[in-house]
C-alpha cells in the first residue's frame, strides 16, 4: 500500500514539472517573438531593412501567428524591391488575421494591411495574376474594396467606381468605403456625387478629418444638420407599448359637413403622420 502510495506521488510530481516546463517554454516563445518582432520594427525605423527583415523572419519562427510581424516583414521586402513577395507577405497577414480573435478586432491594423496590399497590387508591372485572383473571388466587402483601390491607382475610373459601388451595397454602413468613394469623386471632379457620398460618410464617422476638410471644399460646413441626411439614421420610437386606440370613442365624433370649418381644437393630420420626413437617396 505504501509502495502504491509513493508511486502515485512521484507521478504526481513528474506532472507537475512538465506543466512547470511547458508553461516556461511558452513565455519563454512569447518572451523571444517579442524582442525579436522590436529589433525588427527598431531596425525597420533606422531604415535597415534587409536586418529587420530578417528579425520579423526570427520571430515569425517563434510565433506565426504574429500578424504585426508578419506585414512588417511584408514592407520589408517591399522597401527592398521584393514586390511580389511583399504581396504574398501581406496577402497572409489578411488571412492569418481573420483566424485569430486578436486580429479580427484589430481593423485600425487591418485597413493598413489592406491599403498595403492594394498599393503594391497596383505598382506591379503585370498585375493580371493577382487582379485575376481577386476578381475570381466570392464577392466581399474587403475585396470589392480592395479591387477599387487598384483601379483607382491604375487609373481605371468606371471599374473603380463600379467597386466602389459594389462595395457600399453589401455593406451600406461601412464609413471607409462611403469616405474613399466620396474622396474620388471629388478627385474626378463629380461634385455633386462626391457630396452625397462625403455626407454619407461624414453620418457614419463625423471625426474623421479627412471627410471633414473635403466637405468643405465644398463649402458644406459639418455640423449636426448633416447628420440622417442620406437616410441611414432611423427616427427614434417610443419606449415600450404603443397605447390602444378607443374605436367606440372616436366612432361616436360627429362627421365634419362639407364646407364647415374645422374645430381648431382638433388636429387636422391623420394619425401617425408626420409634416416632414428625412430624404432618401
Amino acid at each position: 500500500m505504501q509502495s502504491h502510495l509513493i508511486i502515485s506521488c512521484l507521478k504526481r510530481a513528474a506532472v507537475a514539472a512538465l506543466l512547470v516546463t511547458v508553461v516556461g517554454c511558452g513565455t519563454e516563445v512569447i518572451s523571444y517573438n517579442r524582442e525579436f518582432r522590436q529589433r525588427g520594427i527598431d531596425q525597420y525605423n533606422n531604415n535597415d531593412y534587409p536586418n529587420a527583415a530578417s528579425s520579423f523572419a526570427n520571430a515569425l519562427r517563434q510565433e506565426p501567428g504574429d500578424y504585426t510581424s508578419r506585414y512588417f516583414q511584408g514592407l520589408c521586402e517591399e522597401h527592398m524591391g521584393k514586390l511580389q513577395q511583399a504581396i504574398e507577405q501581406y496577402r497572409t497577414t489578411l488571412e492569418v488575421m481573420n483566424s485569430s480573435m486578436e486580429g479580427k478586432g484589430d481593423s485600425k491594423f487591418r485597413s493598413r494591411v489592406v491599403n498595403s496590399y492594394a498599393e503594391a497590387i497596383g505598382r506591379e508591372p503585370d498585375r493580371t495574376g493577382d487582379l485575376g485572383a481577386l476578381e475570381n473571388r466570392p464577392p466581399s466587402v474587403e475585396t470589392c474594396f480592395i479591387l477599387a483601390k487598384i483601379y483607382r491607382q491604375n487609373g481605371d475610373a468606371d471599374s473603380a467606381i463600379s467597386r466602389f459601388q459594389q462595395a457600399q451595397q453589401l455593406d451600406p454602413r461601412n464609413s471607409d468605403v462611403a469616405k474613399e468613394y466620396g474622396l474620388y469623386l471629388e478627385q474626378l471632379g463629380q461634385t455633386q456625387r462626391a457630396e452625397a457620398q462625403l455626407r454619407r460618410a461624414y453620418t457614419l464617422n463625423s471625426n474623421d478629418d479627412e471627410v471633414n476638410a473635403a466637405l468643405r471644399r465644398l463649402g458644406i460646413i459639418p455640423g449636426p444638420s448633416l447628420k440622417g441626411d442620406d437616410g441611414l439614421e432611423k427616427p427614434m420610437l417610443p419606449l415600450g407599448p404603443l397605447p390602444e386606440v378607443d374605436l367606440s370613442t372616436s366612432s361616436k365624433q360627429p362627421s365634419q359637413q362639407p364646407g364647415a370649418t374645422p374645430n381648431p381644437s382638433e388636429p387636422t393630420g391623420a394619425i401617425g403622420s408626420t409634416g416632414s420626413g428625412a430624404p432618401h437617396d
